[in-house]
């Protein structure tokens, strides 16, 4: 399964890499032989974007307000490396964020937790539109939990992890905004945790077994789907002071299901106070039918299950600390 994961990410996200050789190769002897025109790299990549990370700390002694002592950090990036010339572009972009906070006398329980890169290889066919190949990997770095004193673990790195691989349309009529259409698309789904696997959680085949634990019939760790795919990204400075960047991706699985639609939208804003010093807000939302959510109660200290489901998934982060952009 680990050997198989690997495999699949590196081909798809090397893939590009393989396409810009080769681009490079043909165009390389035309290039030669005009030897009144130079090649300026830093005219055809634009590479930048905002990193902030965030911390805070907070002491109490004899407070009559009452609370705990508790530290926190939050780390977050949203970077792009590009590469245009009059017909071919190279698109990358990456998005990490990883956030934690710590209470006195319990464990770490981290607040923020995302991977997400994008790798893309255009040709022009018409103004500000190239026949594009896409792929889209996300993931988290640590294992998730429901609490910071649960031991049942929820998500981990690849599981799930999702791998989108795909062919269509991406219109750019600006450097600052892109949008990718593809009729025909490839995502695979991965659980690199057989507990998980077993579940059935994230659409994946769970394990069958008998009334004895004998497993009947083996589940699977992957699933793959075939469908439509959107992927939407504006990202622009203003005043050199203020960036904005926002990303929507949908995508519709034809094999089932095809109205129950994966949204997954997410936004990144930095206000910088001076040379270091900024402000970040970060929101994420998310609505996947194959991604149970389970709602627990609590009575007398001990969580019930009350139900378990697909549900909106939402999430924002605001914080002041260090700001860059680079």
């Amino acid at each position: 399964m680990n050997k198989f994961i690997r495999l699949i990410v590196a081909v798809a996200m090397l893939f590009p890499c393989v396409a810009s050789a080769q681009k490079a190769d043909i165009t390389g002897a035309a290039d030669k032989a005009r030897s009144s025109a130079k090649f300026d790299t830093t005219k055809k990549w634009d590479i930048g974007g905002p990193l902030s990370v965030t911390f805070t700390q907070t002491s109490l002694s004899n407070w009559s307000g009452g609370g705990e002592n508790s530290t926190g950090l939050t780390a977050l990036a949203s970077l792009h490396a590009n590469y245009s010339d009059s017909n071919f572009s190279w698109l990358n972009d990456i998005e990490l964020g990883y956030g934690f906070t710590k209470l006195e006398g319990a464990p770490l329980q981290k607040t923020t937790d995302q991977i997400e890169a994008t790798t893309s290889v255009g040709y022009k066919i018409f103004d500000h539109t190239s026949l594009c190949f896409l792929t889209n990997f996300q993931s988290q770095f640590a294992p998730g939990y429901t609490n910071s004193a649960d031991t049942t673990i929820l998500s981990k790195f690849m599981a799930p992890g999702y791998l989108v691989i795909s062919l269509g349309l991406d219109y750019k009529p600006n450097k600052d905004l892109s949008v990718f259409v593809s009729p025909a698309s490839g995502r695979l789904i991965f659980v690199d945790n057989q507990a998980l696997a077993n579940l059935g959680d994230f659409g994946v085949t769970p394990d069958v077994v008998n009334n004895s634990g004998t497993i009947v019939t083996k589940g699977r760790e992957e699933k793959t789907e075939f469908g439509a795919y959107l992927k939407g990204n504006y990202d622009h400075t203003f005043n050199k002071n203020i960036n904005f960047t926002t990303e929507l991706e949908l995508f519709s699985n034809y094999l089932k299901n095809p109205q129950n639609i994966v949204v997954n939208w997410s936004t990144f804003l930095q206000l910088k106070f001076s040379k270091y010093l900024a402000v970040t807000f970060n929101t994420q939302l998310i609505y996947d039918n194959t991604i149970n959510i389970p709602i627990y109660k609590n009575e007398n200290g001990i969580n019930t299950l009350v139900s378990n489901g697909p549900r909106v998934q939402f999430k924002d982060v605001l914080g002041v600390g260090l700001g860059f952009k680079i």
